[in-house]
Parts: C-alpha cells; sequence; structure tokens
C-alpha cells in the first residue's frame, strides 16, 4: 500500500510539469520501480511453496554443485545458483535479483516504446509498468516470469535497434530465445512471431527466409543439451526441458476445474509424480479426454480465456492471500487497484493498436503474432492468471501511444520509427 501512495504522489509532481519527473523521466521512473521493488521486498515475506520452492531449492544445489538439469525447466534456478553462490543460498538474494531485472526490463520497456513512437509514449509505457502493483508484488516470489520477461524483452529489443534485415540480429535473438525455453516451456509457441513476421516487412523474401532459418536453427542448437538429456533419461527426442508436458496438457483439459491446477487431479493419473510414467499417462488419458468429449472441450476453451487473459489476482494471491497471518483488508484493496490497472493497460494497448492499424511497426506484428500464439496454445494447457505476466510490459509498450494521443490530436508513430 505504501508503494501506491508513493506511486500517486510521483504521479502529481510529473502532472505538475516540474521536477526530474519531467526533466529526467527515464531516470526518475527507474528510481521508482527500485525503490517500490525494494518496498516490497522489505515489507511482504516470499511465498516459498510449490514451483517457487523448488526453484529455490535447486538454485541452492547448483550454487553448490554447478550447472544441471532437471524434471523441471532450470534456466532459473541456474541463475539463482549464480547469485547464491556470489552472495549466499538466502532468499532475499533470489529477490533482490528480482529488483534489478524489474529495473532493466523499465529501460527496455522506454527504449522499445521511444525508438518506436517518441519519448512522451515512452513516459507513458515506462509508468504504466512501474504502478502495475501485481508486477511489483511478483518482486517477493521466486517465480520464472520476471526472467522470462527480461529475455523475452531483450529479443524484441535487438528487433527494434536493429532491424530484421541483420542476419546477426537472428542469431542474437535465437540464443535470448533459446536461453528462455530453460526458463519457461512457453518459447516455442512465440518463435513463429519472429520467424513469420519478417516476411510482413520490407524484406526480401529470400533474406526473410535465411533470417527466419538462421533464428529457428539457432534455437534448436541452444536445445542439443535438452534434447541429450531427454534421449538419456526418457528415450525420447524433446526440446522440453520439463517432464509435465503431459500434465499441464490433463490440468488444461479438466472441465471439473476449468483448466487450473487441483490435487484431485494427481488421482487420475494413478502414479506418483515422481514415477517416470506419470507425464505418460497423465497426456494418454488427456488425449483419450479430448478424443471422447471434444464438443466439450470447446466449451471449456472458451471459459478458460478469460480466466488466463483478464484476471490480475497473482501478485495478491501469492503474497497477501497465501502468507500465514496475512492483512486480508489489505490483499482486497491490492487486488481492486491490481485489477483496474491491470484494465486500464489492456484497454489503452487496444486503443493504442487501434490507432496505429493502418501502419503498425513490424516489431508490434510480432507482439500480436507472439500473444495470439501462446493463447492458442493455453486453449489446451494448464492456465493461471500469472501465465500471462510477462506479457505485462509488452501490453505497457502498446498502451504507450494511447497514452500519449490523450492529449494530442493524433498518433505521432512516424517520428524514431523502428527499421525494418
Amino acid at each position: 500500500m505504501a508503494s501506491v501512495v508513493l506511486a500517486l504522489a510521483l504521479w502529481a509532481v510529473a502532472l505538475s510539469n516540474r521536477g526530474p519527473l519531467r526533466t529526467h523521466p527515464l531516470a526518475s521512473a527507474l528510481v521508482f520501480v527500485a525503490a517500490s521493488r525494494l518496498i516490497t521486498v522489505a515489507l511482504v515475506p516470499a511465498p516459498l511453496q510449490s514451483d517457487f520452492l523448488s526453484y529455490h531449492n535447486l538454485g541452492v544445489e547448483i550454487s553448490q554443485h554447478g550447472p544441471m538439469l532437471s524434471s523441471i525447466p532450470t534456466g532459473y534456478p541456474m541463475a539463482l545458483g549464480v547469485v547464491y553462490a556470489l552472495f549466499g543460498p538466502q532468499v532475499v538474494v533470489a529477490q533482490l535479483l528480482n529488483c534489478a531485472i524489474a529495473v532493466a526490463i523499465a529501460t527496455l520497456v522506454f527504449d522499445i516504446t521511444q525508438r518506436l513512437w517518441d519519448r512522451r509514449a515512452a513516459v507513458w509505457a515506462i509508468w504504466l509498468f512501474a504502478l502495475a502493483p501485481s508486477q511489483i508484488l511478483m518482486t517477493s516470489v521466486l517465480g520464472s516470469e520476471a526472467p522470462y520477461c527480461l529475455l523475452l524483452m531483450l529479443s524484441f529489443w535487438l528487433a527494434v535497434r536493429f532491424g530484421w534485415r541483420r542476419l546477426a540480429v537472428a542469431v542474437a535473438i535465437a540464443g535470448l530465445l533459446g536461453a528462455s525455453n530453460y526458463v519457461r516451456v512457453t518459447t516455442p509457441a512465440i518463435i513463429p512471431a519472429f520467424a513469420l513476421v519478417p516476411f510482413l516487412g520490407a524484406v526480401p523474401f529470400q533474406r526473410a527466409a535465411f533470417w527466419a532459418a538462421l533464428l529457428v536453427g539457432g534455437f534448436l542448437v541452444m536445445q542439443a543439451p535438452v534434447i541429450v538429456w531427454n534421449e538419456q533419461t526418457k528415450g525420447e527426442l524433446s526440446i522440453s526441458p520439463s517432464d509435465f508436458g503431459g500434465w499441464s496438457l490433463l490440468v488444461g483439459t479438466d472441465p471439473a476445474h476449468g483448466g487450473s491446477y487441483d490435487a484431485d487431479l494427481l488421482k487420475v493419473v494413478g502414479v506418483p509424480n515422481t514415477s517416470p510414467d506419470f507425464d505418460k499417462r497423465a497426456l494418454q488419458i488427456a488425449i483419450d479426454r479430448l478424443r471422447a468429449h471434444p464438443i466439450q472441450f470447446v466449451a471449456l476453451a472458451v471459459r478458460k480465456f478469460p480466466r488466463m487473459w483478464g484476471l490480475e489476482n497473482y501478485g495478491e494471491y501469492y503474497t497477501f492471500g497465501t502468507s500465514p497471518g496475512s492483512n486480508q483488508d489489505v490483499g482486497q484493496g491490492l487486488l481492486a487497484v491490481s485489477q483496474v490497472t491491470y484494465l486500464a493497460i489492456t484497454a489503452l494497448a487496444a486503443v493504442g493498436l487501434w490507432l496505429m492499424r493502418r501502419s503498425p511497426p513490424v516489431v508490434v506484428l510480432a507482439i500480436v503474432v507472439a500473444v495470439a500464439s501462446v493463447a492458442a496454445v493455453h486453449t489446451f494447457l494448464e492456465i493461471e492468471p500469472r501465465y500471462h505476466a510477462y506479457f505485462v510490459p509488452l501490453f505497457c509498450v502498446l498502451a504507450g501511444p494511447a497514452g500519449a494521443a490523450l492529449r494530442l490530436p493524433r498518433l505521432r508513430g512516424a517520428r524514431g520509427a523502428a527499421p525494418v
């Protein structure tokens, strides 16, 4: 709550047309991003449970024994292992890493928006990100969303900064996306956004094809360790760093719980989730269910969409909603503020897309394709509201021009346009 009050005070100063928020908007916003996250770390206890506890424990193990692969994606635990090895295996160290990641993401939000449009739009974009309560609260949570978002934002920044013509950019983006696949298994759904969109820009077909081939090829090369790991441990060729793809499909196609996790589903599989047969059995049950009730699944997919993309309760849920002795009044207040802020961001993003509908930058098309691809994948797979958290900074980028246009007669999109 202190962060929200501080944000409102800073916003009032910004509107007064005086002071550093006007003269140095990027630095001022970054100071607020860092301060609000540090306040959150100091006041909000870390919810070490479920995936978050697994990441912490694996990070501790990696800090002692070196890099490794496991049954869950180890990209984030490897980052934790590095900082744990340097500063000690304390949860606060991971939270401070999240603070640094937030500052880096905010910088990328500002620079991407400014390069695509102008400085005013960039100021709107970075402050929308800085003020989003769920993004602030998740600083205390050892989740993979923040590091995954950083790698995704860096990929889009490279495309904006250098365009789609340079082949070296394809290699660099392939490296970033390849690394991101070790953090979250969502990346294969995002690859088409980067591989297909150059064909829509002013790039010769042969060069666009070569660019896409370098991207996909480089991504697959990055997956060589996990391919070898899966062949040795499971006897199958796969680029997935997780042993629970079939389980995710089973959860995502479960109408009783709306496609979200429920412990009762473990009984349906019939074997412990530590068994090597667990994921295969879950996958087969899910496929049988889809074949037997295809119409039922269509209705489920429709129900899943608003929960996946409309709810912004994950920040409050994983902090105030689940921590022992938490202040429920504060939690409910933050939930309301989170939802309203997210609604404003998505509404402005939609308006921004409408304003640039006649000549959208190529990178905007890439963002749209990426969101659509992930949305399509999650019609089948498990959903949780926090699974859209890494897209919120990109929504802020799209919202920037709409915010800037509130006091302008039309969208000023020509200046500083991104190369294609």
